[in-house]
């Protein structure tokens, strides 16, 4: 699951969301480093990301893109399942729409910039200004941020980074059948997550 995923999976809680949103900027124990509620949201964050790897369905899609993709698959799988999301997010979520989501995270996270890692800061501007949680909904948002990656991984890799192919590979893979199968997966993951997150804050009492 990509970050719209994440954030929509946190709920209202601002300490699970921040949490949640800067959980791949932390490395080690977060409780070392962080207020119990925010490193439990850490905690969250790698459970989501633990669960859909381990999914049937992620498995499934992300051999799907191998073909394609390569070793990038699951970070293919990963931002399909967030261009998905937020292509039917209003329809799957009908009490409230993307653009007022969108708006209302963005709005809690960057009230709280400043106890983010300087990398998650970077990337909340980023998310900001170029509107990534809406613009994940269309094939051109996403492959903005899929060129974006592109870039990023092949400056830090030395490798060439082939994201930028992600409708390509799901095209092939058979993208609406693709899209009918993620909502049934996301009811689940969702009703997964609630009970997770609900347990991990009965354990913190």
């Amino acid at each position: 699951m990509n970050y719209l995923a994440h954030l929509v999976l946190s709920g209202e809680d601002s300490d699970l969301r921040l949490g949640n949103f800067i959980g791949d900027a932390v490395k080690g124990d977060p409780h070392r480093q962080f207020a119990a509620p925010i490193a439990r949201g850490i905690e969250f964050h790698r459970w989501i990301d633990s669960y859909t790897d381990d999914a049937p369905f992620a498995r499934q899609v992300r051999a799907a893109l191998r073909t394609v993709l390569g070793k990038f698959s699951g970070v293919g799988v990963d931002l399909l399942f967030d261009h998905i999301l937020a292509k039917h997010f209003d329809a799957w979520h009908p009490t409230v729409s993307l653009r007022h989501f969108a708006a209302n995270v963005q709005v809690d996270l960057n009230s709280r910039s400043a106890e983010m890692p300087e990398r998650s800061q970077r990337f909340l501007q980023a998310m900001i200004a170029h509107d990534w949680l809406v613009n994940y909904g269309t094939r051109d948002g996403m492959l903005a941020v899929c060129r974006a990656m592109d870039t990023r991984l092949e400056s830090r890799l030395g490798v060439a980074s082939p994201l930028h192919r992600l409708f390509e590979a799901a095209d092939e893979a058979g993208l609406e059948d693709l899209e009918r199968a993620f909502q049934p997966f996301w009811q689940r993951m969702q009703t997964k997550a609630r009970a997770t997150a609900e347990h991990q804050a009965m354990l913190a009492c």
